[in-house]
């Protein structure tokens, strides 16, 4: 009992990721039906998961400050109150743009109990053991990846897409309350300010900082894009929408398995935690050749759980890798400080994904990028030099 409850915040920690980070692994199921209901085309709404890396590119590193000096809790609470009642109002809006503003709110809301916020919790309230908590923690979008799109796929099939968001939305946000309340401790995480100033004007003078920054911002870019495409891909190669939804759940129990993997190895292999991180980018990016050239079910299966491997596992590689670099104490800053970097690559990644989809009726085009893009990640994880 006494082990459970000392789990508590990192189950707490993967709810939230679920609920938060998770979401977007259903967004390509409302794109179709609000492409007809604005009228417009794959390639403008695949701007709208822009706003997930550019408002918390642009806010996380004073996100990250905030974990270092305030109440954890608190932040948490305030963040997803404010996503879901963003996503309500999508569900209600009455044209393209009050949906879009209502999304960067929810993309707001979302940072606030984001990787940044959450990563930071584990790697502070389980030191030493920070791998296994990371790996509990993303293990919540795994889940969120398997159990969604199939529920998503059967409240779409009986309710309209706003009642099917408006039902999501409010379902989240108890759930989310719930589990913040049960299981993240209230006190505040408290840094010194002066720790905060010296850290500051250090980290962007070390070679691992933009490395990992860079490494990591076009893998989780990648996924973002995967995550996009799946259900227009599957339907594109002939699949019904339901189809799509449980090929996307083989993938989230592939991740699952991945992220399990690092929680069991990955403290224990901490010094050749860069070898890890190529590895898991290198088996994406076969994972995305075999997709390409896959044509029956069994290998598109195959390919699947490659890259749901791979792109599970590699989740918690950000503050994973971070941890092996920096100070556990100023690790929010530091996760905060490298979001900037991944903007150039989520600016452009969905939608010329969408833009490729709209010209060619296929995505064979953006796995061929995903799969260079992966390989350039991985090479920059390889140029890490030797943590201390």
């Amino acid at each position: 009992m006494h082990t459970l409850k000392a789990w508590l915040p990192a189950f707490s920690g993967m709810t939230c990721l679920a609920f938060g980070a998770g979401l977007i692994s259903i967004y390509g199921f409302f794109v179709e039906p609000l492409s007809r209901e604005f009228g417009v085309g794959v390639a403008t709404l695949n701007i709208g998961p822009v706003a997930l890396l550019l408002v918390p590119g642009i806010v996380a590193p004073r996100v990250g400050r905030l974990v270092d000096r305030m109440s954890i809790r608190r932040l948490i609470l305030m963040g997803a109150t404010f996503a879901m009642v963003s996503l309500a109002v999508v569900s209600q809006a009455p044209s393209l743009r009050v949906a879009a503003l209502a999304f960067l709110g929810f993309a707001l809301g979302l940072t606030l109990y984001g990787p940044v916020v959450i990563n930071g919790l584990m790697v502070k309230t389980y030191p030493g053991r920070e791998a296994r908590a990371l790996a509990v923690a993303a293990m919540g979008i795994s889940l969120a990846t398997a159990l969604l799109p199939p529920v998503v796929g059967a409240l779409l099939a009986h309710l309209d897409w706003r009642g099917a968001l408006l039902s999501v939305a409010s379902a989240l946000l108890l759930l989310l309350w719930l589990a913040v309340l049960v299981g993240i401790p209230g006190r505040a995480s408290g840094v010194a300010a002066a720790g905060q100033h010296r850290l500051a004007s250090g980290i962007y003078g070390q070679k691992a900082f933009w490395l990992i920054g860079l490494c990591v911002a076009l893998g989780f870019n990648v996924s973002i894009v995967m995550a996009i495409c799946y259900p227009p891909l599957f339907i594109s190669k002939g699949y019904t929408v339901a189809e799509a939804g449980w090929f996307i759940s083989m993938t989230g129990m592939a991740g699952l398995t991945g992220k399990a993997g690092i929680a069991w190895l990955g403290d224990a292999g901490r010094n050749h935690a860069r070898w890890l991180a190529a590895g898991l980018l290198l088996l994406q990016a076969a994972g995305a050749c075999l997709l390409l050239a896959a044509s029956e079910s069994a290998a598109v299966l195959t390919a699947l759980c490659l890259l749901g491997l791979g792109g599970g596992a590699f989740i918690p590689m950000h503050p994973y890798l971070n941890s092996r670099y920096f100070d556990a104490d100023n690790i929010g800053q530091v996760n905060g400080a490298q979001m900037p970097l991944f903007l150039p690559f989520g600016l452009i990644g969905a939608p010329l994904a969408g833009y490729a989809y709209d010209q060619s009726g296929n995505y064979d085009a953006v796995l061929v990028a995903v799969a260079v893009t992966l390989g350039a990640a991985a090479l920059f994880a390889l140029l890490l030099p030797a943590p201390e």
